[in-house]
């Protein structure tokens, strides 16, 4: 594309593999039946060999400068609307159908949200395949004991199984970011029952508030001012006095807010 330039405020690093975007249209194996929304058109190095597959596509691309590139790109396909917004300003109603493949190389700045975005409307989603930060995607894909488990691990996790399919280095794209890229999956898992989600958010925020610190003494005396009585309730439930956040599983986490929320401590 002749005379545009990058703008590094929207984080724009354009992937440009031919081997990587046909590993992904693979793994999106788009069929006419579906309706794809895609995080970013860019250039339209997804957006085209998705398009081909006479698949419904809305491209949501925030740069209006790249818009009448990408629709001469496109040239007349009825299957394809591209549209100058913000992603996370979006409700899910707005689109042609629901529920919708979600795809895109994220714009490494609004990784979390748009996850958190995913979470929030993981009802509209059949599945998600999403180009991120690799750091990122090991939060994501993390297991309870080791240093990258964290909020965002437990809340996708919670609803989603989270599954790393390749790495892409960093000569795969224009202009050349400083960290590797990871390309994820995301299915929705058997939907999870919470019987308070607010509390149970409440308890893992609360629990994570500083990771190098026990379990014990990031809820006490947030959620509970006797912290006695915390290690107590955390022995009725096989726990030690002194486990980390880092160290709970989910059902864990989901034992620990139904408990605490029947004590009316959350």
């Amino acid at each position: 594309m002749s005379g545009y330039r990058p703008k590094k405020r929207l984080g724009q690093h354009f992937l440009v593999s031919t081997s990587a975007i046909q590993r992904i249209t693979d793994l999106v194996d788009a069929q006419p039946d579906m309706t794809i929304i895609e995080i970013g058109a860019g250039r339209g190095a997804l957006t085209l060999p998705l398009a081909a597959s006479g698949a419904g596509i809305t491209a949501v691309e925030i740069d209006r400068d790249l818009i009448g590139y990408v629709n001469k790109l496109l040239g007349e396909r009825p299957n394809v609307k591209i549209i100058n917004e913000d992603f996370l300003k979006l409700d899910p109603s707005s689109f042609p159908a629901r529920p919708f493949v979600l795809v895109g190389n994220l714009p490494y700045q609004i990784t979390s949200p748009v996850v958190e975005w995913l979470v929030r409307h993981r009802a509209d989603v059949r599945f998600a395949c999403l180009m991120m930060q690799k750091e990122v995607a090991d939060r994501l894909a993390a297991s309870p004991g080791c240093k990258d488990w964290s909020p965002l691990s437990i809340f996708t996790q919670l609803y989603f199984n989270v599954e790393r399919c390749f790495d892409l280095a960093r000569d795969c794209f224009r202009p050349r970011p400083n960290v590797t890229s990871s390309l994820v999956m995301i299915r929705p898992r058997p939907i999870v029952q919470l019987k308070h989600p607010d509390r149970f958010e409440r308890l893992v925020r609360t629990a994570f508030r500083q990771r190098r610190k026990l379990l014990v003494n990031n809820l006490a005396p947030a959620l509970a001012a006797d912290a006695d009585r915390l290690r107590t309730i955390l022995a009725e439930l096989d726990l030690p006095d002194n486990v980390r956040a880092e160290q709970l599983s989910i059902e864990q986490f989901i034992t620990l807010s139904e408990r605490l929320a029947a004590l009316g401590l959350i």
